[in-house]
């Protein structure tokens, strides 16, 4: 299968995750009270943090060396029989250390609300392995059913569902159900990887692969409470339930535009591990710049069209009754050019063996935490959300500080950089001065901010990038379709 063939996959399992959980939060936050609502959102947040503390970094070991040790199947075969019993046992773990959580928080929920989110948490922990050995084997079709399965369940169990007031227990058991059927999805390829010759890896290779998985577990934890929901206990604290409810509104519009710029890299992960472990370095820094100018060009528009547009999207997903949650929407969207340098973080992760991630999150942890309690008291979810930005953004230029640093100036394209900077700044600077205000306004400052990114933006060999972009694809999906046609010409001969 092609690059563009993985990342069209890659793309359409994200799309449709993102569409099913963004159509399901907008659903409850209609059905439910607003403290209701921040209810289900927290219990969310618990879900995904407890899992990512059991996890041990299993997720992360499995998701690198699959891809890494694809062309030595029986090397693989004996990371999978080591791996296995970690898949299973830690959600189980993660489903016992919730309850833990919900007391220590404060979050009330009855006896059988609190069986429901023990029992959503190991089915997503067992979700989140499974997906995770699927990425490592760039069997992105069949995460792409798990996503869908899941997408179905949770949208006509929400449409059935007798929604009301406080009451989330059923909605709790819902989501257990939805991850629990993804799970299934694909289990019978990667059971495929223990069956034949099971080979050894030597010691000093399993003490790699021990520190890859301590560096990357705390990594991802870190990366949780920096990139995702850290700072919802301290708005909490100090906004309620009723806060939570309006800042997950931003958050949960923010996440689908992550989700939408990340787009580019989901597919483009694997190859670069693969890359690099087979000693091309150079090719994988030079996709990775590549990667990174496409990604400007998404996050610059993304982030103009929170901007721009902000009010209405969070109007027409949740109601009229979360339209404050326009403000704090539009401060993450600045934070959203962040994510353009994720493909230089990955190979600075694998070269460093996670240590470089795991320091920059340490740092963004402190900056995080201690923004948003300086910052939310005084300026609530606005607080909040400048201090989640200011951290995405400074964890940012660290990264291409580094890669300028280790592979040169021409591992990163400066000029794109500051382009994109430039016209996103100005266009919130408008908004938060008011200088535009009616929805025309904005739409008209959209439309300018879209046309300079499509103007300035170009790739290493000096074209416009957004007149380059669709030949590439379409050069390197035609590429593909005629390798994959010769492949099975050669088979076809082969078994003649």
């Amino acid at each position: 299968m092609s690059l563009v063939h993985q990342s069209a996959w890659a793309a359409a399992a994200a799309v449709t995750l993102t569409a099913a959980r963004f159509a399901l939060v907008a659903i409850v936050a209609k059905r439910l009270s607003q403290a209701g609502f921040g209810q289900f959102a927290y219990a969310q947040w618990l879900v995904d943090l407890t899992f990512l503390v059991c996890s041990l970094g299993a997720t992360g070991v499995v998701g690198r060396y699959a891809a890494e040790y694809r062309t030595r199947p029986e090397r693989l075969a004996a990371l999978m029989v080591r791996w296995r019993p970690f898949a299973f046992g830690l959600p189980v773990l993660a489903s016992g250390a919730v309850l833990l959580g919900v007391l220590l928080t404060g979050l009330h929920l009855d006896a059988t609300a609190l069986s429901m989110l023990a029992i959503w948490t190991a089915t997503n922990g067992l979700w989140a392995m499974q997906t995770a050995a699927l990425v490592g084997l760039q069997r992105f079709d069949l995460i792409f059913r798990a996503n869908a399965l899941a997408a179905v369940i949770m949208l006509a169990g929400v449409l059935m569902l007798p929604l009301q007031g406080e009451d989330i227990a059923p909605l709790l058991g819902l989501m257990a159900i939805a991850c629990g059927a993804a799970a299934t999805v694909g289990i019978h390829a990667v059971r495929q990887l223990t069956v034949g010759a099971v080979g050894s890896i030597e010691p000093d290779g399993w003490r790699s692969i021990r520190g890859y998985a301590v560096n990357i577990w705390i990594t991802a934890l870190l990366w949780s409470l920096v990139w995702s929901r850290g700072e919802m206990p301290v708005v909490r604290a100090y906004l309620g339930d009723a806060g939570v409810a309006q800042y997950a509104a931003a958050l949960t519009l923010f996440g689908g535009a992550i989700q939408g710029v990340m787009l580019a890299v989901s597919g483009v992960l694997p190859q670069l591990t693969m890359l690099w472990g087979s000693g091309r370095r150079d090719e994988a820094i030079a996709t990775a710049r590549s990667v990174m100018d496409v990604q400007l060009l998404f996050c610059g528009a993304g982030a103009l069209l929170l901007i721009c547009l902000g009010p209405e999207l969070v109007s027409f997903a949740f109601g009229s009754a979360y339209r404050q949650a326009s403000a704090p929407l539009a401060i993450f969207a600045v934070g959203l050019l962040a994510m353009a340098v994720s493909s230089q973080n990955h190979v600075l992760q694998i070269e460093t063996d996670a240590r470089f991630s795991r320091n920059t999150m340490l740092i963004g942890l402190v900056l995080l935490f201690g923004a948003a309690i300086v910052l939310t008291p005084r300026y609530g979810l606005s607080g909040a959300a400048m201090a989640r930005a200011g951290t995405m953004l400074l964890l940012a230029l660290i990264s291409l500080v580094v890669v300028a640093r280790r592979w040169g100036l021409e591992s990163i394209t400066g000029q794109n950089v500051l382009a994109v900077t430039a016209v996103v700044g100005a266009s919130a600077a408008a908004l938060a001065w008011n200088e535009v205000s009616n929805v025309l306004q904005r739409i008209a400052l959209l439309g300018v901010g879209l046309f300079m990114l499509a103007a300035l933006l170009r790739n290493r060999n000096g074209q416009l990038l957004s007149l380059a972009l669709p030949q590439i694809v379409w050069a390197r999906s035609r590429s593909g379709d005629i390798s994959a046609r010769k492949g099975n010409q050669a088979d076809k001969e082969g078994s003649a």
